[in-house]
């Protein structure tokens, strides 16, 4: 098979390197989402390829080489925005429940949008020959639907959520609920997790994993019948995925055993910085602020504008305490006449950019995936305040590893914020094991967006990477965790002892029938 296998991709391999055409799907309801995963598309339009894409922003710059269609309006994350004061109360079923409505609802706006409506127009009208389908898939997955339209081409999964469970089960993956926390980020170093929370993995490992099966799943199935006419069910297309691209880094989320189908490319939006506004950079750099900076932003899903007044009072207070100037992205107009002197808040900042100045103390965020990324590859300090999904593991993480101090939004007062943040400003430990954690994150042959690019052009060149695919897709469950086998050794086992048992029982009788014999004839 390895052979045949070989055989093929000699066969499908160009003699020279062509421009690709890629059709590239992301309508993740989230524009944090869409900062990493587009990424990907600019760098591949550097390369020279050609990008048809369904997309939830418009590009920044247009291309030549860009056809977008881009969901107008309001997307759901903005028409429904997280409650932060009840969010930290959902149950285990109430966040399953919470998290795939999000899902089902973002998907829906998009089916019924315009830009769905003539994205189908174009494919039916032009006919592109595409050579590879990219889709962020998890939580998105009745988008798969659309490469059934083009024609099943050779297919790349991505996702800007660390790695799910779903995606190592979507490619063969084995996962082990004692070596990485479902939904969280990892254990540090080899580090095992503890008995508490390893119970705590697998019991939302079994929560989650019983609500998809069972519900999401089929949801998906007849969404995808709604929509994509005549396409086979998830199952069926899920078969054209020749590898996933995951927002991890082993700098960050640890080892963890994968299939070589699964590329981590964590961190693929932080880059070096370009330069930053005029305004800006008068208000931190050296001579304007001598004692350093603060950088507060709670990212693009978290409104900061929507802490109750008595938190965001009290941060503001312990903002006012300290020698440093702050720098807060902040929504509305309604802090305006209630700011400290040495603090400045704008609708809009340039995360990366900002967190890449020198000048710059400490940076307090929600603990977002990309925030925490960004901050790790500038080397800067996190004073996390998370709200809930993906922020309150790597909270924990940041605290473990020694690269950040975490206060909980609902409890934090203004002494308590004001003492972490002090912490971490002028300890210099956090700053220290920020640089250990920078000095690995950055330590790599090519960029993370370089390496993700060259995959997906493997993949069209390879007609899907069968040399990639894991043989556990052709294994049921049961097979793959050898419980079949199991069941044989048992059943053996248990012959084996019903034969013996037999046998002695025989002896016995026989034994005792001579004895019987013997004392008859006496």
């Amino acid at each position: 098979m390895l052979l045949v296998a070989l055989a093929a991709l000699a066969a499908l391999a160009p003699s020279g390197a062509s421009p690709l055409n890629v059709m590239f799907v992301s309508t993740m309801s989230s524009p944090s989402h869409y900062i990493w995963v587009s990424s990907l598309a600019e760098e591949l339009l550097r390369r020279g390829h050609h990008v048809t894409e369904l997309v939830i922003k418009p590009p920044a710059t247009p291309h030549p080489n860009r056809t977008s269609f881009v969901i107008s309006g309001k997307i759901y994350a903005e028409t429904m925005p997280v409650d932060l004061e009840t969010v930290y109360e959902c149950n285990l079923f109430e966040e399953i429940q919470m998290l795939y409505e999000f899902s089902r609802d973002s998907a829906n706006i998009v089916f019924e949008s315009k830009a769905f409506a003539d994205l189908l127009k174009h494919l039916k009208q032009k006919k592109p020959d595409f050579d590879v389908f990219v889709l962020d898939f998890p939580m998105q997955e009745a988008f798969i639907g659309l490469n059934y339209v083009i024609g099943r081409k050779p297919m790349v999964a991505m996702t800007a959520y660390n790695l799910p469970v779903e995606v190592l089960t979507l490619m063969g993956s084995p996962y082990f609920p004692s070596l990485l926390p479902y939904s969280g980020v990892g254990a540090h170093g080899g580090d095992p997790l503890t008995f508490t929370e390893r119970l705590q993995s697998v019991y939302r490992w079994i929560g989650f994993t019983t609500y998809i099966d069972w519900v999401y799943r089929p949801d998906v199935d007849k969404m995808i019948a709604e929509n994509f006419p005549g396409a086979p069910p998830l199952a069926e297309l899920e078969k054209d995925v020749a590898i996933s691209l995951v927002n991890t880094n082993p700098a960050l989320h640890g080892a963890m055993p994968l299939v070589p189908s699964i590329v981590e490319v964590g961190g693929m939006q932080a880059r070096p910085p370009k330069p930053l506004p005029a305004d800006i950079l008068e208000w931190i750099n050296e001579k304007a602020a001598p004692h350093g900076f603060v950088f507060m932003s709670f990212g693009t899903n978290v409104r900061a504008a929507s802490l109750n007044k008595g938190s965001r009072d009290a941060i503001l207070r312990a903002f006012a305490r300290i020698k440093q100037r702050v720098l807060w992205k902040y929504e509305d107009d309604d802090i305006l006449d209630k700011l400290p002197p040495n603090v400045r808040v704008s609708k809009w900042l340039p995360q990366n950019d900002i967190l890449a100045h020198p000048n710059i103390r400490c940076f307090v965020s929600h603990n977002g995936g990309l925030s925490t990324q960004e901050a790790s590859y500038h080397g800067v300090p996190i004073l996390g305040m998370p709200f809930f999904a993906d922020q309150l593991g790597y909270a924990k993480k940041g605290e473990r590893i020694g690269i950040s101090r975490t206060v909980i939004y609902r409890t934090a007062t203004e002494e308590a914020f004001y003492e972490a943040l002090t912490d971490v400003i002028n300890n210099p430990k956090y700053r220290a094991n920020m640089k250990v954690v920078q000095n690995a994150v950055r330590d790599q042959k090519e960029t993370p967006v370089e390496r993700a690019a060259w995959y997906v052009e493997m993949v069209a060149r390879t007609g899907g990477a069968p040399h990639l695919r894991s043989p556990a897709l052709r294994l049921r469950w049961y097979e793959v965790w050898m419980l079949d086998i199991l069941a044989a050794a048992a059943l053996a086992v248990g012959l084996a002892l019903w034969l013996v048992r037999r046998l002695l029982g025989a002896l016995c009788s026989s034994g005792g029938a001579r004895r019987r014999t013997k004392a008859k004839a006496h």
